[in-house]
């Protein structure tokens, strides 16, 4: 039998929570620098910068 990681990982609530934690940050950074990295490229395309 097989087991699965995983599920043996995430049994314990407290993972589960700063796997949702870790996750949530890791998302908003990604939006953060794809709006400040479009920005720049608007900015430079115009010739602004």
């Amino acid at each position: 039998m097989k087991r699965d990681l995983f599920k043996q990982y995430f049994k314990d609530p407290d993972r589960k929570a700063k796997l949702y934690i870790l996750s949530t940050i890791a998302m908003v950074c990604s939006t953060i620098l794809l709006t400040i990295g479009t920005l720049v490229f608007i900015l430079r395309l115009l010739k602004i910068i």
